[in-house]
């Protein structure tokens, strides 16, 4: 069943990757922007679903706090989140987050308690 689950996914991963308008990629640039990125410490991913069945590379800066004990998003370069979900006003210690990108799903810390969980693609 899971291997009839994954095939479709596939094909219709493949199906619908036209329908997203990728754009033309200049593979030189592409790798020029991610020696800049790697050179300069940060994350050279695919972010976001567009980026992904498009196969578009980007850099998310690395912050200078990330990884670091965090109680409010004041204590952090970015943002105060934890990695797992809590239920909303669960007393939590966070951590300032290692980069700054707003996709995927982010547990927001203020205050010491987890306040949000926001998805972004």
């Amino acid at each position: 069943m899971t291997k009839i689950v994954a095939t479709l996914l596939l094909a219709l991963t493949a199906a619908t990757a036209p329908a997203q308008d990728c754009p033309v990629l200049d593979r030189q640039e592409q790798l020029v922007k991610e020696r800049q990125c790697r050179a300069a410490g940060g994350e050279w991913s695919r972010f976001g679903v567009r980026d992904h069945l498009c196969g578009i590379y980007t850099c998310a800066p690395r912050t200078k706090d990330g990884g670091q004990r965090c109680l409010n998003r004041s204590d952090c370069e970015y943002l105060c989140i934890v990695k797992r979900s809590f239920p909303l006003g669960t007393p939590v210690i966070g951590e300032c987050a290692a980069v700054v990108t707003e996709f995927g799903c982010i547990n927001y810390v203020d205050g010491g308690k987890m306040v949000g969980r926001v998805c972004s693609d």
